[in-house]
């Protein structure tokens, strides 16, 4: 038969959890040897501390201390909290304080477990849950763009179809294919960023740079834009020192300087004036694109760059709100800004900020 003594000796040694006996004032009297394990420190250093000696800076920094020191001297509760240990590495504990009966040599007696993997756990559920939300109403903004904005291009090439099926002039049937034309064009470019939209909220967006001609590639996207038999006015301002190549993704730098300078363009009155300015500085190039157009209303501005949310003044401006939202994170993968100045009626002016290298 074991006696009582050697029974609890045996538990002591063995208990995976801390278990430690403290005086009034919370100061550890006892600890068992999983000590070594849960604080990573031997039951014998821990004589005389408290369990707040072992508390992590960052855990305390984002806690209001005082009010976390009561936690611990109030027996009875049970507190979630992080600790570096003694190897260094950031741990979370839960310990239970249980206050024992008066007329004894300690005031309390605490267990301590570690339930570090538990928390991990539990943030990796929180942030799969959170994606999962992202991605559903992803999916709800997606099917309402769909049905709205594809059903007028689809409309209109319904209607020539049927147009030319009733009569097959030259001239008809040149016009008619022209404005199917154009509207195929559409729909591939609503396709093209809804594509974009959902390869970076999935996070399967490539990133893969290379030296960069800033300068030619809108050279060359203005020629597209003035081929297209438009009285555009497009020009191109350099500015700064000695023009440069850039470390960015070559697709990804055409799909936002065509987005912005197609907006632009789609944005603008009767007269379309759009600049664009290339400012070479030492360590840094900014790319600014100036337009006449409709500008977005002030209460509109910090909501632009938000997926799918369109200007209260855009009408019936052919859209789905999610070209900037892109833009924006392209710009955010080169590590570079961006910012909108711009008033309703007078224009608007998008400035990108990208890092040479």
């Amino acid at each position: 038969m074991f006696s009582s003594i050697s029974v609890f000796q045996l538990i002591a040694m063995h208990t995976t959890d801390l278990v430690c006996l403290h005086d009034e004032d919370n100061s550890i009297r006892f600890a068992t040897t999983s000590s070594k394990d849960i604080l990573g420190f031997p039951s014998e250093d821990l004589l005389g501390k408290k369990l707040t000696d072992f508390l992590s800076e960052q855990f305390i920094n984002e806690m209001d201390f005082n009010t976390l020191m009561r936690f611990f001297e109030q027996p009875g509760t049970r507190i979630r909290y992080q600790i570096k240990h003694g190897k260094g590495k950031l741990l979370w504990l839960e310990t239970t304080y249980t206050t024992l009966e008066p007329g004894m040599n300690y005031r309390s007696l605490s267990t301590t477990r570690d339930i570090t993997e538990s928390v991990h756990l539990t943030d990796d559920l929180m942030q799969a849950l959170s994606k999962e939300q992202e991605l559903s109403k992803f999916k709800t903004n997606l099917y309402s763009i769909a049905s709205h904005e594809f059903k007028t291009p689809l409309a209109i090439i319904q209607a020539n179809i049927e147009m030319l099926k009733v009569k097959q002039s030259p001239k008809l049937l040149t016009v008619g294919l022209a404005t199917m034309e154009e509207e195929v064009d559409r729909l591939n470019d609503m396709i093209m960023d809804m594509l974009e939209l959902k390869r970076l909220t999935m996070g399967r967006r490539n990133f893969n740079t290379t030296a960069v001609d800033v300068k030619q590639l809108i050279t060359d996207l203005m020629e597209i834009y003035k081929g297209e038999e438009n009285n555009y006015k497009l020009d191109l301002i350099i500015e700064g020192v000695e023009p440069f190549e850039i470390q960015a993704d070559y697709s990804l730098m055409r799909y936002i300087l065509t987005n912005l300078i197609g907006n632009s363009i789609k944005f603008s009155n009767d007269v379309v004036d759009v600049k664009v300015r290339l400012r070479y500085q030492a360590d840094a190039l900014e790319i600014l694109v100036e337009d006449k157009g409709i500008g977005i209303p002030e209460e509109d501005q910090t909501r632009i760059f938000q997926s799918f949310y369109r200007g209260s003044n855009a009408g019936n401006i052919s859209g789905t709100g999610v070209g900037l939202s892109i833009v924006s994170e392209f710009v955010n993968l080169h590590k570079g800004k961006i910012k909108l100045q711009s008033e309703e009626g007078q224009g608007s002016t998008f400035t990108i900020t990208l890092p040479k290298s």
